[in-house]
């Protein structure tokens, strides 16, 4: 009996163990050269975009508030 306990504890925590290391790990910025640093790349670089827009347009806008 015990050792169906121990096996059963063993399995639980290495699938804990699994799922914290992956959820430290995934947040790692993808390798440069590779498919998934330039998709990441485009995606952060047109939010830059976007919220350059936003600034200019409030920045102008607040010029002429005055």
């Amino acid at each position: 009996m015990w050792n169906v306990i121990r096996f059963v504890g063993y399995t639980l925590g290495g699938y804990a163990l699994r799922a914290g290391y992956n959820w430290l790990t995934e947040d790692v910025d993808p390798v440069p050269g590779t498919k998934e640093f330039a998709q990441e790349y485009r995606k952060t670089y047109a939010k830059y975009q976007r919220m350059r827009r936003k600034y200019e347009a409030y920045k102008q806008h607040n010029k002429w508030s005055h």
